[in-house]
């Protein structure tokens, strides 16, 4: 192995002195090849002296250059028009003034107005005795655009005043006492047999007050002790209620065809439910 080093570098070293000068002869001769002609010193000298075609040539270069020369050293011409132009130019122009901008206040949107409000009551029609005269009503009003609700109403009414003999704390006292009343001429009577008055004797109902007062004092005057007692029945009332402030309107002349058909119709404002 060592030896076979020792080959290669040996062959490597003669090969380096047999390539490496023929470089640098190559090298010389290319930088000479720029170069151009060498002459001697004494040799353009001569040269120089004895060309005079040449010589002249330079010297009608030099003079030519001089005629087109002289111009450029004359004196400028004092026009006052060139001079304002070079001091307009000179001058620095002066800065513009600044418009002051003002800001312009947005338009605001237009605010929408908020609906009108409706103001929403509620009325009653009433009372009537029958539930006929109620739905007959209420068919009316829905034809006029209402929406009406049916109600109806029982309460004990006064219908009139009683002549009473009290009541009495057996039948056969009762029928004893009815046989006098009829001795006596009173014809217009009839006992109670039943109910709260059982036992008790009417001598007649009275829509008023006076003739009920009459009634006693004619059954007092032949020995009897009578008393006058309101009557009560109970009663159903219908009604109607509506609300209003809507599309539908009651006129005057719809409430004065309702009022002209139910004279005891009445018509107010109620809270709403």
């Amino acid at each position: 192995m060592k030896w076979l080093f020792l080959t290669l570098l040996l062959i490597n070293l003669g090969l380096f002195m047999l390539i490496y000068p023929q470089q640098q002869v190559g090298e010389r001769s290319t930088m000479l090849a720029d170069v151009g002609e060498l002459k001697l010193a004494s040799e353009e000298e001569t040269a120089t002296a004895t060309d005079e075609p040449g010589r002249v040539e330079t010297d009608e270069l030099v003079a030519y250059a001089d005629e087109t020369a002289e111009p450029a050293l004359e004196e400028p011409v004092n026009d006052t028009s060139v001079v304002q132009q070079q001091s307009q130019q000179t001058t620095r122009p002066e800065a513009s003034p600044v418009e002051e901008t003002v800001a312009e206040t947005p338009t605001p949107p237009p605010v929408a107005e908020p609906p009108e409000e409706v103001s929403v009551r509620c009325a009653m029609l009433g009372y009537v005795d029958t539930r006929s005269a109620a739905e007959e009503i209420s068919v009316r009003m829905r034809a006029l655009g209402f929406k009406p609700e049916l109600q109806s109403e029982s309460r004990n009414e006064q219908a009139g005043y009683w002549v009473l003999i009290p009541q009495q704390s057996s039948r056969r006292e009762a029928v004893n006492i009815a046989k006098k009343l009829e001795e006596s001429g009173v014809s217009d009577l009839w006992r109670f047999t039943s109910g709260k008055l059982v036992h008790a004797i009417s001598l007649g109902l009275f829509r008023d007050e006076i003739r009920a007062a009459d009634r006693k004092r004619e059954i007092d005057a032949l020995g009897f002790d009578s008393v006058i007692q309101p009557r009560y029945r109970e009663k159903t009332n219908y009604w109607l209620s509506y609300q209003t402030g809507n599309s539908a309107v009651l006129s005057d002349q719809d409430w004065a065809g309702l009022v002209r058909d139910f004279p005891k119709l009445v018509r107010k404002e109620i809270e709403c439910q």
